[in-house]
């Protein structure tokens, strides 16, 4: 099917078999459709009747009964490859309904799925206007009913789908006391009703269409049997959702970055300014290479995600992390080399390319900032760089998260799940050791060097600069996204890890492969001497010669790239 993300290519799992799937492909890629949703962000009006279609052609199964991790971030990617209003519209119904996955008894889960089923459409509230990203200082609380049950006061803000959904899913305030505790809060599947009042709706920049609102509860009786899990269970229940999500998060941006792709090719290829197509010039050309490098690594990064999601579960946490940091920057970064070739018609409201200029600011601080990432890895990198004993093989480890099949939601939030990391510098090694079709010995290198100066740094002064354990959390995100790139798009190597081969003509250019690691290398590099430099560490590798090295790939790749670009005739 023409105009599908790269996601969709890279996956192990060919999601396009699912009918629901293929039929929400199918029906976003009808020009009606795609001219009903334009003109919805133009005048800033939810996708009712879009939303109406897709709810015809079953996609509240993939939702419910049917959950799992391919499929759900597989329609993120498709999703945001043609709407970002939608796509969240869409998304926010997997990430609501995540705890109901992890934590509902099987009558309560019943119950919520019928309603899904029968045409409802769920919405998450975690956020207060006051408190952002802090969630432990959130104050809409659920009292002691006199009837039984919870009675609901306060109000949620910045919330996706706030006057629309009627299923809400709601973090509330259980417990006072002393110092605030992660005990002190629950989840509650609340039915919108008289007592549930929706704020006026949010004028927002990204994904205008989309219902961005508040929700204020006016003593909104919620029965005892409408709470997810235990009493105190819900900032776990909450943290444990959102591990799982941000794979979701990262589908998004994939697609995103796919999308603006697909259109800035299409202009280029089309546009004739001095006599020819545009796309004949270098710089235009070179605009597109470095947009369809950053595609690659997003969605390289993204499906890397969403397989160690669904085979660790909550143990992939360093993988959904880096991937919700890294792809949300390289979408934005996709879209700008995609702006700079469509030009000032990439600032017309009635031209395609404008949404995804606005649209894709948003994934970046959906379900978590990048700080709130950069703090997140930075904590694991203790455990990441400690001198180990022995070191286990990374191969079989990374090939056991491909083999697994596709799980149920359900199975997913165990909350015993281990939290384990590979040894850098051993799967840097194990990948440029197999004869791929393209170089990766300066990341053996760069993973040397980023676990040495981790240790350098335990103990020293500088650690407790925070802008050095972010700069270092950074590093290790680039590394991560090089992996899974070399993973999922070289030949040799994915077939080492046991991703199954493409299909004719779904090949990945070796040359884009070769300028994408290339950029990912040189960023690593960049970091990690801003980690010597600030610290008075050495350096314990020459990073001259590995930027001499990456610099040299992507040149050499450069003329094959250019060709690939112009080869896109769409």
């Amino acid at each position: 099917m023409p105009g599908l993300p790269v996601w969709t290519r890279l996956c192990p799992v060919d999601v396009l078999r699912h009918p629901v799937v293929a039929g929400v492909a199918e029906l976003l890629a009808a020009p009606d459709i795609q001219a009903a949703l334009h003109e919805g962000q133009r005048a800033g009006t939810y996708p009712a009747e879009v939303v109406a279609a897709l709810r015809r052609i079953g996609v509240a199964k993939l939702y419910t009964d049917e959950a799992e991790v391919f499929h759900l971030c597989g329609l993120n990617a498709i999703a945001a490859a043609v709407d970002g209003s939608l796509a969240i519209t869409l998304g926010v119904n997997a990430l609501a309904l995540l705890p109901v996955h992890l934590g509902a008894g099987p009558e309560l889960r019943a119950r919520v799925f019928r309603k899904i089923n029968d045409g409802a459409f769920a919405a998450m509230l975690l956020t207060e206007l006051d408190h952002g990203s802090n969630l432990l200082r959130n104050e809409a609380a659920a009292s002691p009913h006199p009837d039984g049950g919870y009675r609901l006061s306060g109000e949620k803000h910045l919330i996706n789908g706030a006057t629309h959904h009627d299923v809400l899913v709601a973090l509330m305030r259980t417990a006072r006391g002393g110092a605030v505790a992660f005990g002190d809060f629950s989840v509650f599947c609340v039915d919108r009703d008289d007592s549930v009042e929706a704020l006026p709706r949010w004028s927002t920049l990204p994904a205008r269409a989309a219902d961005i609102a508040g929700v204020r509860f006016h003593g909104t009786h919620v029965p005892e049997d409408n709470l997810v899990g235990k009493l105190g269970d819900g900032f776990s229940l909450v943290q444990r959702t959102l591990t799982l999500s941000r794979g979701g998060i990262s589908g998004l941006a994939s697609g995103s970055a796919s999308g603006a792709l697909a259109l800035a090719l299409a202009y280029a290829h089309t546009r004739d300014v001095y006599g020819a197509p545009i796309v004949g010039l270098d710089a235009i050309a070179d605009h597109l290479v470095a947009h369809a490098e950053l595609d690659l690594v997003t969605a390289a990064m993204a499906v890397k995600a969403a397989v160690a999601a669904n085979a660790l579960g909550i143990g992939a946490a360093i993988y959904t992390a880096a991937a919700k940091l890294a792809c949300c920057a390289l979408a934005e970064e996709a879209v700008e080399q995609g702006r700079r070739v469509v030009s000032s018609r990439a600032l017309l409201a009635d031209r395609p390319y404008e949404k995804f200029v606005r649209d894709v600011t948003l994934y970046g601080v959906f379900d978590g900032t990048s700080h709130l990432m950069l703090t997140d890895l930075s904590l694991r990198l203790p455990q990441i760089v400690k001198v180990r004993d022995d070191v286990e093989p990374t191969l079989p480890r990374v090939a056991a998260m491909f083999a697994a099949p596709p799980r149920s939601l359900a199975a997913l939030g165990d909350a015993r799940a281990p939290v384990r990391h590979l040894d850098l510098p051993a799967h840097a090694r194990a990948l440029d050791a197999i004869d791929g079709g393209v170089g990766f010995t300066a990341f053996v290198a760069l993973a040397d060097a980023l676990v040495a100066l981790g240790r350098g740094l335990r103990g020293h002064k500088a650690w407790n600069d925070q802008g050095v354990r972010f700069a270092l959390a950074e590093a290790l995100a680039w590394l991560e996204c090089a992996f899974a790139t070399v993973e999922l798009a070289d030949p040799a190597r994915r077939a080492a890890v046991g991703a199954p081969a493409w299909s004719s003509g779904q090949a990945v250019s070796p040359d884009i492969l070769v300028g994408a690691l290339a950029g990912l290398g040189l960023r690593a590099r960049a970091r990690l001497l801003e980690v010597a430099a600030v610290a008075g560490l050495p350096v314990p590798a020459d990073m001259s010669e590995v930027e001499r090295d990456l610099v040299a790939a992507r040149t050499a790749a450069r003329p094959g790239a250019r060709a690939w670009v112009r080869a896109q005739v769409p």
